[in-house]
């Protein structure tokens, strides 16, 4: 074994230790940066829990107004059917009043309802288009509602 000098030494051990502080010190440099990138995400976790305890918030009030909504809609649904059940119909009136004068109700069909919604003009035009097609229809058209045929066609 080969004897070193006390100088050998001290500079063997001196470049030893300069290469490990370079090492430390690189080290200690790239703690430092991912303790700021920790810090980083951290406050972004920190973010992303402010949110999702807003929406979890924002969640549970639509789901408190949707079953209100519900409860809501049951109600008017309830109310509905009882007013349909207390309702009597207009003609269901007009034939109570008509049977209690002693007379039989008798139903007027829609199609009446129909051709009387129509004013003369509209009832001439339609009698004018079926004189095209079917003449024998056309004329019993006619015979059904000359009087507003001939006040569209002004001679009445």
């Amino acid at each position: 074994m080969s004897k070193l000098s006390l100088e050998e030494r001290f500079n063997a051990l001196q470049a030893a230790f300069t290469g490990k502080t370079t090492e430390v010190e690189s080290k200690v440099a790239e703690v430092s940066a991912l303790t700021a990138k920790i810090g980083e995400l951290d406050a972004v976790v920190a973010s992303k829990e402010a949110t999702l305890i807003e929406m979890n918030a924002k969640f549970t009030e639509v789901t408190e107004k949707f079953a209100a909504s519900e409860t809501l809609i049951a109600s008017l649904r309830s109310e509905l059917e009882q007013a349909k059940a207390a309702h009597e119909s207009a003609g269901k009136k007009a034939a109570n009043i008509v049977a209690s004068v002693g007379v039989n109700p008798v139903e007027v069909s829609p199609a009446d309802v129909a051709v009387s919604a129509k004013n003369d003009q509209e009832i001439a035009d339609e009698w004018v288009a079926l004189k095209q097609k079917d003449a024998k229809e056309a004329s019993a058209f006619y015979t059904a509602n000359r009087p507003a045929i001939l006040r569209a066609s002004g001679l009445k």
